[in-house]
């Protein structure tokens, strides 16, 4: 400790004043917490410190410290021991909040299942569930329908991540489909109010909300289970699957069988439960953010619309995925809408053993929140940091482009646990932005009303409803 000792402690740095006890979980409304603690960032710089209840959190948007935080897990920072244990007794702790060699036995099928090569192979459905995401808009447009933005692409993500997880398509875009969706949408603000509470109350009593939740989490396990048994029919019936199976759910179970990989039935739902969540939720926020900003931004949805129209000639929707794949327009404004709007704008992690991170000495189990999007949206890392600019991802000159830091972008982490969905969430935001950009032309609904952010868990659009229009 004597090396710690020569350091910053976290108890010296600076910080907004908390109530004894509570600290200062009054001062922080949970669905705006990103913004309440960039607010404070802006005041106390790149090292502050909070607490919520009895928990001392490190506060960063410092670059070298994010490299060394993505770069070390999950041998010397986790993710919150917290986390870990709300997933846990909710039933899906799968790769995303496991660790350790929970993490490392799971994490190999889950890159296996979303490797480019099983996503090119996927890419009819994919193209045939994007024609089903431009006929519901066609329909709108043609009835000067309002759009639930936000609510169709979460829908059509369902969609993709349950043809690619089971093999099987929900059509929620055409159909009510199964229920599953309506279950989805409870579980991530459920799990960020308990993430967020100073005390885990709901082990002693159950709120309403708490209810809703158990409810919604027990709907969506059943149906996996169901899910799970047909395909064991399934696999039964056609052993070659086994050594060349089609689909995420399919490949585990074969290695469960095989013995490849110690996995339990419990993992394999913990698993699944984990894809659809992470599918759905954070590339549809994507996308809803994307085109908001090409409502906000005309001039730049022209040069894209230029682009995609030369691109795909006669074609609607990319006919393949490599011609989806060279779109350096539309791939430049998915990284500066991901720049700018987030769907981690905080990435929380937790030091395993005493350490020091920069200059700060951290006690083992201290929490560490990096403020990703306040370390993307710093003048040091980004010229004009708070201007929507997708030349800045462009090839061009240094000296012309100024400030361009990437260290400072992580919107899918980095290092080991680097997310494993990011080829397929780019391959979806191509692919749905071409297609909105060939067909059709955009506007809200209301104008007068402002479109906010909300974080439950993952960040998003609120308020987004639009009016769409066919393209001459």
């Amino acid at each position: 400790m004597s090396e710690l000792a020569a350091h910053r402690s976290l108890e010296s740095l600076p910080g907004p004043r908390g109530w004894p006890l509570l600290g200062n979980f009054p001062q922080i409304d949970f669905s705006q917490f990103h913004t309440r603690l960039e607010r404070w960032a802006d005041e106390y710089g790149p090292f502050y410190q909070i607490s919520i209840g009895p928990s001392r959190f490190l506060v960063t948007y410092d670059v070298n410290a994010a490299q060394t935080l993505l770069r070390e897990r999950p041998e010397s920072f986790s993710r919150r021991e917290r986390l870990e244990q709300v997933f846990a007794e909710l039933g899906f702790n799968g790769v995303f909040s496991a660790d350790g060699d929970n993490w490392r036995r799971q994490r190999k099928i889950v890159i296996t299942a979303l490797n480019s090569a099983h996503l090119h192979s996927f890419y009819g459905a994919m193209r045939a569930t994007t024609e089903r995401l431009e006929r519901r808009w066609r329909a709108a447009a043609d009835t000067g329908a309002v759009v639930d933005l936000t609510a169709d692409l979460m829908r059509y993500t369902v969609d993709i991540t349950t043809q690619l997880a089971f093999g099987i398509d929900f059509n929620t875009l055409e159909t009510d489909g199964p229920v599953i969706q309506q279950h989805l949408d409870k579980v991530f603000p459920g799990l960020n109010r308990r993430l967020a509470s100073p005390i885990p109350y709901w082990r002693l009593i159950r709120l309403a909300q708490d209810r809703e939740l158990d409810h919604a989490v027990e709907s969506v396990q059943a149906q996996i289970k169901d899910i799970i048994a047909a395909c064991r029919q399934r696999l039964a019936a056609q052993p070659d699957l086994r050594a060349a199976p089609g689909n995420f759910l399919e490949a585990m179970i074969a290695a469960q069988e095989a013995e490849q990989l110690p996995f339990s039935d419990a993992d394999i739902i913990a698993n699944v439960f984990t894809l659809l969540l992470a599918g759905e939720d954070t590339t549809a926020n994507t996308l809803a953010w994307a085109m908001k900003l090409f409502i906000d931004h005309p001039y730049l949805l022209a040069r894209v619309r230029a682009e995609v129209d030369e691109l795909l000639g006669s074609h609607t929707i990319p006919p393949d995925p490599v011609t989806a794949g060279q779109q350096p327009l539309i791939e430049a404004f998915a990284n500066e809408t991901m720049r700018l709007k987030p769907v981690a704008p905080i990435i929380i992690f937790e030091a395993k053993a005493a350490t020091v991170l920069q200059d700060v000495a951290l006690p083992a189990g201290t929490g560490i929140v990096l403020l990703s999007r306040q370390m993307a949206t710093r003048p040091e890392h980004f010229a004009q940091p708070q201007a929507f600019s997708m030349d800045r991802w462009l090839a061009r000159g240094e000296a012309e482009r100024g400030a361009h830091n990437p260290r400072a972008f992580v919107p899918f982490g980095g290092g080991p646990r680097f997310c494993p969905g990011r080829n397929l969430a780019l391959l979806e935001i191509k692919v749905v932005l071409a297609m909105f950009c060939r067909n059709f032309e955009i506007a809200l609904a209301n104008p007068a009303q402002s479109v906010d952010e909300a974080f439950a868990f993952t960040m998003g659009p609120e308020n987004l409803q639009v009016r769409f229009q066919r393209r001459a």
